[in-house]
């Protein structure tokens, strides 16, 4: 049981030291309680250490996101967005999926991850066409200032418009991603409950 619980203390990093604390108290006095022993006892029971690691920490994920700190910024939101993501995706690869219904689900899961990365994909290029085409635009104006002035001036006016109007999208394109990738973030929830069950020691606490 040490070495178990050893394992799983090492593969919740992401914890903070109290939460870390918590999570191993809770599942020694299971272990210990339960009688469970020997390693493969413990494995029988509640999964690998990396199983019921990946699992706490997509639990403690989405705790967190049903309850985000009013003083995130959207950046820190997004960026814990995409890591709810990545630790929901893990907690998945380890759980055992047999159940049509829920292979169902999974593919599902794959489809809508492939689809927001390409719209994402697909935003950048926009803007990154946009801020191309402006500053090739206005290089191209000033170049021509001095022997076509007209012409120059055009393209010239014309890169103004899109260094303006890049400005103004900016907040727009920006949105946009951070909608998709919290969007994303709340399906990949949705699957999480639809795939993933409590576990037994989980399930005894409920009952308490």
């Amino acid at each position: 049981m040490n070495d178990y619980i050893k394992q799983l203390t090492a593969l919740l990093g992401q914890l903070s030291d109290e939460e870390r604390g918590e999570v191993v108290d809770f599942y020694s006095e299971y272990l210990q309680d339960g009688g469970f022993v020997r390693f493969s006892d413990c494995v029988a029971e509640l999964g690998t250490p990396r199983q019921l690691a990946r699992k706490v920490l997509a639990d403690y994920s989405i705790k967190t996101l049903e309850n985000p700190s009013r003083s995130d910024s959207r950046t820190q939101r997004s960026k814990s967005d995409v890591q709810t993501i990545w630790i929901i995706v893990l907690a998945l690869l380890s759980t055992p999926v047999t159940i049509p219904l829920a292979v169902g689900v999974a593919a599902m899961f794959v489809v809508a991850i492939a689809v927001t990365f390409a719209l994402i994909v697909s935003v950048i290029a926009i803007f990154v066409s946009i801020i191309a085409g402006g500053l090739g635009s206005f290089i191209l104006g000033i170049s021509m200032l001095f022997s076509h002035f007209w012409v120059g001036l055009f393209y010239f006016g014309i890169g103004l418009a899109v260094v303006g109007a890049l400005l103004m999208l900016t907040p727009i394109f920006k949105w946009s991603i951070d909608g998709l990738i919290h969007g994303i973030t709340l399906f990949s929830k949705w699957i999480y409950s639809k795939i993933s069950s409590k576990n037994r020691a989980q399930r005894k606490d409920d009952q308490k």
